[in-house]
């Protein structure tokens, strides 16, 4: 597989909370970008750079045993996120989930996706995990880079988005064995 040097990454870190303000900027402008002509137009700009910069505050407050890795510039900058959990998925046997990667759009296909799946799947390996799964909209582009990272397709399901909002179907990819995954970055 074919893939570009990372450039202006000075850390992959754990998120502080002085982080939220960045996340919710990776977050929200993702979301508007990446989802657009997936989601409805409505349901996304429900998300407001305010609301989830608390909402990072509180998750990271309320949820310490979750695993949010921040990609830095060599500016300070956040240039993305992978938000992990280790424990048992709702796919057997699957004793780890990513749930969410962002990366700003002007930093995409610049490798950060690889180096925090990579620092991600380390990170869970040291809590005890061996084996990793996610969702992903499927009718997602970014479907290919989970591919491409030798992930399995092992299921499906429809989510509703929120109290009158239609459904969306998600398909899930995993990784028996997440040795490969820490191995991305080195590679």
């Amino acid at each position: 597989m074919e893939h570009r040097p990372v450039k202006n990454v000075a850390q992959v870190r754990r998120a502080q909370t002085d982080d939220c303000a960045g996340l919710a900027r990776v977050q929200v402008d993702s979301y508007r970008m990446a989802y657009a002509g997936l989601l409805p137009e409505d349901y996304l700009a429900r998300f407001t750079y305010e609301e989830q910069e608390q909402d990072w505050h509180d998750w990271l407050v309320s949820r310490p045993n979750d695993i949010l890795l921040v990609a830095e510039s060599d500016r300070g900058e956040i240039m993305g996120y992978a938000l992990g959990r280790p424990g048992p998925s709702n796919i057997a046997p699957y004793d780890s989930e990513l749930l969410a990667l962002h990366i700003r759009h002007v930093y995409r296909r610049q490798g950060i996706g690889r180096l925090l799946i990579a620092a991600m799947a380390r990170e869970l390996k040291r809590q005890g995990c061996s084996s990793l799964m996610l969702w992903i909209l499927q009718k997602n582009p970014a479907r290919s880079f989970y591919e491409q990272l030798g992930g399995r397709l092992i299921g499906e399901q429809t989510v509703m988005l929120g109290p009158g909002d239609a459904g969306a179907t998600e398909v899930a990819y995993g990784w028996s064995s997440i040795d490969s995954l820490c191995e991305l970055s080195q590679s």
